[in-house]
């Protein structure tokens, strides 16, 4: 007989804790960015907002994508697939946490609010609905959605959606081929037998692989450009440069030696090609706050 415990255990797996992790990491990074007090209540408000709106969102993107879950041998056991969770108690999963995430969002303000609904918009409707099934291009979509947690994080922060707070969701943005194309061409043979495009052209390496350079050269004008207007960041803008080059590297010779191998190489490359910018860059700024401070 299944317990309340392991009912709550399979929904949160539903949230997928790590990548609900690294999204959160970008939110905090973008708030401390702004330079705004480290106030507790604050910081408790994103905690439990960005969770509940980033798990509620993917969970209810789950739910959605139930019957490929049930023919890729990767994802076959997960809760929806498995019978761990049922659809109901997903649903009231999924409704619960997206009420949760709604209602701080609201306390917080209006631009909070708004990025939770994109992410919401573009992940449901355009990335999983209208998108993922029919074109390979599906993730130019999708990856709006996964640019809105460090946006809310800025908004948090500067009471405002300003430029700075753009260019680092664009970071997020430019990032995420490299993440999603790559693990797309280790795992072709399952997305294919679902029946799901998730790399451009078939599978094409040169294509997809000059599309992943194209998108780094965003993510490190987008890093740059962030250290110019704010006149901070430049130690993480050169390190993630470092990381990006690293990164451009790798893609470049898995296009003259394509393999499963060094495309899952590129995949976990990917995680710290992102998270160096939203370590540094607030670790900076909170230095140069510290540093002028009366003592």
């Amino acid at each position: 007989m299944p317990t309340l415990i392991s009912k709550v255990s399979a929904f949160i797996e539903l949230t997928k804790p790590r990548q609900a992790a690294l999204l959160m990491l970008t939110m905090y990074g973008a708030y401390i960015a702004t330079g705004a007090p480290l106030d507790p209540v604050m910081l408790i408000k994103l905690t439990l907002g960005g969770f509940a709106a980033i798990g509620g969102v993917t969970a209810l993107n789950m739910y959605f994508d139930y019957d490929i879950d049930s023919m890729m041998k990767r994802t076959s056991r997960r809760p929806l697939p498995s019978g761990r969770l049922s659809f109901e108690e997903s649903l009231l999963g999924v409704t619960l946490m997206l009420i949760l995430a709604v209602t701080i969002a609201s306390t917080i303000n209006e631009y909070v609010l708004f990025a939770f609904l994109a992410g919401l918009y573009f992940n449901i409707i355009g990335y999983t609905e209208l998108t993922k099934r029919f074109t390979a291009l599906n993730i130019v979509i999708g990856s709006i959605a996964g640019s809105m947690p460090a946006l809310g994080g800025w908004a948090a922060g500067a009471g405002a959606i300003t430029l700075p707070g753009i260019l680092l969701a664009a970071v997020v943005y430019s990032w995420q081929p490299l993440h999603v194309w790559f693990l797309a061409y280790f795992l072709e043979e399952d997305y294919r037998r679902a029946k799901v495009p998730m790399a451009p052209f078939n599978y094409n390496v040169r294509v997809f692989s000059t599309l992943t350079l194209l998108h780094l050269a965003i993510m490190a004008s987008a890093v740059w450009i962030f250290a110019y207007v704010t006149s901070k960041g430049y130690i993480a803008a050169l390190l993630s440069t470092v990381f990006i080059l690293l990164a451009s590297v790798r893609v470049a010779y898995f296009v003259g030696n394509p393999s499963k191998a060094e495309a899952l190489r590129i995949f976990k490359f990917a995680t710290p090609t992102i998270a160096i910018v939203f370590v540094l860059v607030p670790l900076e700024i909170l230095a140069s706050n510290i540093a002028v401070l009366p003592w």
